[in-house]
């Protein structure tokens, strides 16, 4: 009987935080909607209904602490602008009640601007313990994916193309956390057979201006980062756990490190997406500040990006070469074979007329 009770109570305890899950989830797609809301609309009235009155807003490094002024500031931003958000995905732990959004962005000038800018966002929401109003907001802008024009927001929407999501695969939350502690001590101590051995083979790297990447690829660029740059430190501000995906997850993380050439130490804070398969990293999104200020003098993890990408692009114009190559040497063949069968036949026909002469 006793049994019988403690299975029970056990099932009523999960089904109060299953429900708890659904509400937490329900409350943070609802807040998420009311932001993008006011920001399409430029409806500031109930803005300061959504925050905390201590509420800290990161807008590309840029603080702003108090709901007032964030508000006084997004309404100063966008009231002559027309923006429109179109959501990517959103990931939502609500054992920590945080929130991460991607958007592709659409935004035109009202005063100026017949065509709409193109680009990419991302939003890392903190919410309080005792309700969902916002503590922190951080966003992320894809300025280096900016400039691309489209005439009309009836555009298609462009897709992640050369990424399929994997079927889920179960982690527990320390398990993620880490799996990650593990990959940036790798990458901190500059071991890179065993940060390699964290990247899935066939690993797409999605940063603002759309690189694919291969393992091979990425091995390359970290060398090479560590040829410009030394003394790398990531440290991880947060993490967040999706309980229905357990295999996504998004971190903050502070990336620094020291320019070789101009011992200037300079650090950023990203947003990092990573879809992880079999223990490795096959997905990895990234979201850094283009835009230096005076605090932040070099943007590293930016450089490291880059470097992913030239590695990238140099693997595949000598995987090109070697088919050109491949294909010029078999052609060549031919042109001998042919050559000497030519030859052959020659001679044969040599042979058959003297023969006859004989």
């Amino acid at each position: 009987m006793e049994k019988d009770n403690l299975g029970l109570q056990e099932l009523e305890l999960k089904e109060k935080l299953d429900e708890s899950i659904k509400i937490c989830r329900s409350k943070s797609e609802e807040l998420v909607n009311n932001l993008k809301y006011c920001l399409e609309s430029r409806d500031f009235e109930k803005f300061n209904d959504f925050f905390d009155p201590k509420a800290v807003l990161n807008r590309c490094n840029e603080e702003i602490i108090g709901r007032n002024l964030i508000k006084n500031y997004i309404n100063d931003l966008y009231i002559d602008k027309e923006l429109k958000l179109y959501k990517v995905r959103t990931l939502i732990d609500s054992n920590q009640r945080h929130i991460a959004c991607e958007w592709v962005t659409r935004r035109r000038d009202l005063n100026s601007d017949n065509e709409y800018e193109q680009g990419r966002a991302s939003w890392y929401l903190k919410l309080s313990p005792n309700d969902y109003t916002v503590k922190t907001w951080y966003i992320w802008i894809d300025r280096v994916f900016d400039g691309e024009k489209v005439a009309n927001l009836q555009v298609p929407i462009p897709k992640e193309s050369g990424w399929i999501p994997c079927p889920i695969q179960y982690y527990t939350r320390k398990e993620m956390s880490e799996f990650l502690r593990l990959r940036c001590q790798s990458f901190e101590e500059e071991d890179l057979d065993l940060w390699g051995s964290y990247i899935h083979d066939d690993i797409v790297v999605r940063p603002p201006w759309n690189e694919q990447v291969n393992k091979n690829g990425c091995v390359e660029g970290a060398k090479e980062f560590f040829n410009n740059y030394d003394t790398p430190s990531i440290s991880r501000m947060e993490l967040l756990y999706d309980e229905t995906i357990p295999n996504w997850c998004v971190y903050i993380q502070i990336f620094s490190s020291t320019n070789k050439k101009t011992g200037k130490k300079g650090e950023d804070i990203d947003f990092v997406f990573n879809e992880i398969i079999d223990g490795k990293v096959r997905y990895w999104r990234s979201y850094f500040n283009a835009n230096f200020n005076k605090i932040f003098t070099e943007n590293n993890f930016n450089f490291f990006i880059q470097t992913l990408s030239k590695c990238s692009k140099n693997q595949k114009n000598f995987e090109n070469q070697k088919e050109l190559n491949s294909s010029s040497n078999n052609n060549n063949n031919n042109n001998n074979n042919n050559n000497n069968n030519n030859n052959n036949n020659n001679n044969n026909n040599n042979n058959i007329i003297g023969s006859g002469k004989d």
